[in-house]
């Protein structure tokens, strides 16, 4: 057995060692590893809070809204900030319409969390509530309901990303920038903060104007639902195009629902492109215009021509039959299919494909669209037989483009042979109402010489003319040249079509209207689409604030029964004040009251003297207001006031 003295040295030795380690391990601690645990004590007594950017609103061109940020709040209570607990529960029963018992048990916590999500109304009450914290939401809401819903798109389920449509395309400009919360939390884990804690406040993303026009959409729409119903056709389009400065001022589309057989809206004019048929002609006239190509009348044949191909044949037919010379006019006029082949080898394969390609074919738009499709469009050098092709090409076969294509590239004629860039969006504003952007018309390139266009539309006024195959646009007093089509569709059927230009002797806008394999009788384009045309041209230029000109029109133009069950079919605005425009909007802020059960008529004026431009959508009783009471703009904004259709 040891001595005690070397026991006694024995745990000396040990105490020493011991202590050393533990002054190497207070030294690694706090001097080697100090950052680390720093870090993971900020970890557990600190966080981080991001805060939600409100998202871009999306405007018509006249500023009406279109897409907005709907705030919604859930609401966290520290009890031990709060003066009045009792007055506090009343409050929250009585706001948020809680049972007295759910405020009782969460009261139990000493940090109550109510998830909600709540309205800027609901907690108008309990804003200036000290103890009271509110955690902002943003929920996407759509004012005009379904008004150019797929042309709009959509965004994720938390309202932050756009997924389709233009939300997808100017994602980058709606999306703002979120902000940071610097928050304390206490020993079980609960937030605990400070009026004076650190706050990156968030930037709001830009406000965007785009080009259409929501009356023109809203006519467009009815009227093509329309027409697809009485047609009992698979769908439509429709795409207006502003002919000098290539802006979008409707675009439609509707597709029938394979499964529900229900009419659906698609953005089918931008992404899905087909043949486009008859309407095509005018492309190839333009080339042998262009080029100087011989245009000397060729024979008809009586409706009917077995045209050799090498060793075989190829029957060509025309519905209108023509016997004896026929003129590149009449080609256009009657749509020969007969003369347009036989002109078509006239020109040389490049000639050709060029002038189709110089119209903007066979490549996108370039507006940005998400899939947007850029049809299709083959180079000579890929062609198995010009006999084949050429007249295919001049008929409207063997190629294929999207409406808002077509509808583009005559809108180039009607501008004097300039092809002009086409856009959907208009204007970029901050979060100030100031413009950032504004869309400057941009010249693609001169399809064909001025003289050239001018012929162009010399020869569709002969279509719109007596005798002409698209007659049926016509309007009363105003001038409309254009063109049909009728393409015949390989799994069976027929896409009736018709392009024109308003008004043909000072080109405003071009509109192109195709009708996907009617079945109750009618298949031709100037029997089907041309109507459809000339009824959207007659609403349009009766809208109070029609976007096209009329200062030549006499009399109102009178609209048929079709015309008034196509407005009835879209939800349209009841007249209101116009909206005051976004460039003199006050920077001065003003709440939006809460007038849920009011009187149409009250509402109305309790937002103006609020200094608010008013947006009326029904009648009757108000009902909400987008954004939400509570929540508050610079006066001069433009509040959307919902009213229930019956007292």
């Amino acid at each position: 057995m040891a001595k005690p003295a070397t026991r006694i040295v024995f745990l000396q030795a040990l105490l020493a060692l011991a202590g050393a380690g533990i002054l190497v391990r207070s030294f690694v601690v706090q001097v080697v590893q100090h950052n680390l645990w720093a870090a993971k004590l900020r970890q557990k007594r600190e966080t981080d809070k991001s805060i939600p950017a409100r998202r871009g609103s999306i405007y018509d061109r006249n500023g009406h809204l279109l897409a907005a940020n709907q705030e919604q709040y859930r609401i966290t209570i520290a009890l031990n900030e709060v003066r009045d607990t009792a007055a506090l529960a009343a409050n929250l029963e009585r706001s948020l319409g809680l049972p007295k018992t759910r405020v009782a048990n969460e009261f139990r916590d000493d940090y109550p969390y109510f998830n909600g999500p709540y309205t800027a109304a609901q907690v108008t009450t309990l804003r200036a509530v000290r103890g009271v914290h509110l955690d902002v939401l943003y929920q996407r809401v759509y004012p005009m309901q379904s008004l150019a819903d797929r042309i709009l798109g959509r965004v994720d389920d938390n309202g932050a990303k756009g997924i389709e449509g233009m939300e997808k395309a100017l994602d980058t400009l709606l999306q703002g920038r979120p902000g940071m919360e610097h928050d304390l939390l206490d020993a079980k884990g609960n937030l605990l903060r400070s009026p004076g804690a650190p706050l990156l406040r968030p930037v709001a993303g830009r406000d965007v104007y785009l080009t259409i026009d929501d009356d023109l959409q809203g006519v467009a729409e009815g009227a093509l639902r329309n027409a697809v119903a009485n047609n009992n056709a698979r769908g439509g389009d429709i795409v207006i195009v502003d002919v000098r400065s290539g802006e979008i001022l409707a675009i439609a589309s509707v597709r029938t629902d394979s499964t529900t057989h229900r009419l659906a809206s698609t953005s089918s004019a931008l992404v899905e492109p087909n043949e486009p048929g008859s309407t095509s002609k005018l492309f190839t006239v333009a080339a042998l215009l262009r080029t100087g190509a011989d245009t000397t009348p060729v024979d008809g044949e009586g409706g009917r021509w077995i045209m050799p191909i090498g060793r075989g044949t190829r029957m060509i037919a025309d519905v209108d039959k023509r016997s004896g010379p026929v003129t590149l006019g009449e080609t256009v006029k009657y749509s020969s299919n007969i003369a347009i082949s036989k002109f078509s080898l006239n020109l040389q394969p490049a000639e050709q494909y060029e002038a189709i390609r110089d119209f903007g074919f066979g490549t996108p738009l370039g507006i940005g669209f998400p899939g947007e499709a850029s049809g299709k469009l083959r180079r000579p050098a890929l062609w198995e037989n010009r006999l084949l092709t050429q007249p295919s090409l001049g008929q409207g076969y063997e190629w294929e483009a999207t409406a808002a294509q077509l509808a583009v590239g005559y809108a180039a004629i009607a501008n004097h042979g300039v092809l002009m860039a086409p856009t959907l969006l208009r204007e970029v504003h901050d979060e100030h109402g100031v413009v950032t952007w504004r869309h400057q018309p941009d010249t693609v390139r001169r399809a064909v010489p001025d003289s050239v266009a001018a012929k162009l539309v010399e020869y569709l006024g002969l279509a719109t003319d007596s005798g002409g195959t698209g007659v049926r646009a016509q309007l009363d007093r105003y001038h409309v040249v254009g063109k049909t089509g009728t393409a015949k569709v390989m799994a069976g059927g027929y896409r009736a079509s018709f392009v024109g230009i308003f008004s043909g002797d000072n080109p405003q806008v071009v509109a192109y209207v195709l009708i996907d394999r009617p079945s109750t009788g009618k298949i031709y384009g100037g029997d089907v689409a041309a109507p459809i045309f000339a009824s959207v041209l007659k609403q349009a230029l009766a809208l109070p604030n029609s976007p096209l000109d009329r200062s030549r029109l006499t009399a109102t133009v009178a609209m048929s029964p079709i015309t008034r069950a196509a407005l009835v079919t879209t939800p349209r605005m009841r007249s209101v004040p116009v909206p005051v425009a976004r460039s003199q909007v006050s920077h001065a802020r003003s709440e939006i009251p809460n007038l849920a059960g009011q009187p149409v008529r009250d509402a109305i004026v309790a937002l103006e003297r609020a200094g608010f431009a008013v947006r009326l959508m029904g009648r009757a009783r108000a009902r909400s207001t987008v954004p939400a009471a509570g929540d508050s703009l610079p006066r001069g904004a433009t509040v959307t006031l919902y009213a229930d259709s019956t007292p």
